[in-house]
């Protein structure tokens, strides 16, 4: 049967999903502060590989979208590959301290009103002994991020896989996971900051959607690992993009009807990287901008552009949820 064109029982069900009322698989008891997001926000992603990836595999932030489609909010994702609290890989060739300021002055750029924070998966590579100057550190990340008007939710560390791993030691990764993933949820709890737990919500939705291989290695997710770590965070809000034990996001007739939000999303993403992340930062703003830095201006032309392509998304959305009810 062609979902797109349902009948009445489908109608009610869809908007049973819609709305967020179905029960979210894998969901667990809620603990600490809950969190929400409203319209207008202006939503940030800050973390390292996960984070950074998402700007080619945008399943949270489509899931977001589809989870709240009267919203209309941005996203703006700071991810950076290989980043911790410490900000070492942001450095570039200068100092550590750089690049912890590097954090701080682009959180501060974009004036989020919302804050999504990811670290811990490589620190938990370190196991137990180096857990306490990681949490030391991101709890004086966290106390920098803080400002008036902004909510920050903070995501656990994610599940590996026995891909090119052996199952002993995926396993071993993700015990130490767990013991960063408690040890960050208690931090959170001391600031009452919002906290989502991911991998053990992840293996389960893993598990009860029979779903495939999550990642491309064990530890980077592939397109349907992002698509269930978005749900994994919307059913921290009480939402669900599950129905008949199945992931919408891996419908194929969804899949088609998603697609223009979907291309809209990453074409946001790219510019939005471009004005981040210049491929020549180094002679733009770097120890060898004597030689180009008249240039650093065309970086913010891209503001403009990332606007525009950010306001074609909220239409987009409305438009995916009226195609799938028809």
């Amino acid at each position: 049967m062609n979902r797109i064109s349902t009948g009445t029982p489908i109608l009610l069900s869809w908007f049973i999903l819609w709305v967020g009322a179905a029960a979210p698989i894998g969901a667990a008891e809620k603990s600490g502060p809950s969190w929400e997001v409203r319209d207008k926000d202006r939503i940030v992603l800050l973390g390292n590989t996960f984070i950074e990836r998402e700007n080619n595999y945008p399943m949270i932030e489509l899931s977001l979208r589809l989870a709240f489609p009267d919203l209309d909010f941005s996203v703006r994702n700071l991810g950076w590959s290989g980043d911790n609290v410490w900000g070492e890989s942001r450095a570039y060739f200068g100092t550590v301290e750089q690049g912890y300021a590097h954090i701080l002055e682009y959180v501060k750029l974009n004036d989020p009103t919302l804050l999504i924070v990811s670290y811990g998966q490589n620190a938990a590579f370190a196991g137990e002994a180096g857990l306490d100057v990681f949490l030391k550190k991101y709890a004086s990340l966290l106390d920098d991020l803080q400002s008036r008007n902004r909510r920050i939710v903070v995501l656990g560390p994610t599940p590996a896989e026995a891909v090119i791993l052996s199952q002993q030691e995926a396993e071993e990764i993700n015990r130490n996971r767990k013991i960063y993933s408690d040890a960050i949820e208690s931090l959170c709890a001391s600031k009452q900051i919002a906290f989502v737990e991911m991998l053990e919500r992840m293996q389960q939705l893993k598990k009860k959607l029979h779903l495939a291989q999550l990642t491309t290695n064990g530890v980077h997710f592939n397109q349907l690992g992002y698509a269930v770590a978005g749900e994994a965070i919307i059913n921290s809000l009480g939402k669900s993009l599950v129905e008949n034990d199945q992931l919408l996001l891996t419908d194929s007739q969804f899949q088609a009807v998603s697609k223009p939000l979907l291309q809209g999303i990453l074409k946001k993403n790219e510019l939005f990287f471009y004005r981040f992340r210049p491929q020549n930062e180094t002679y733009l703003r770097g120890f060898r901008k004597h030689e180009q830095g008249q240039n650093a201006k065309e970086i913010y032309e891209f503001d403009a552009l990332v606007a525009e392509q950010e306001k074609k998304l909220a239409p987009l959305t409305k438009a995916v949820r009226k195609a799938w009810w028809k």
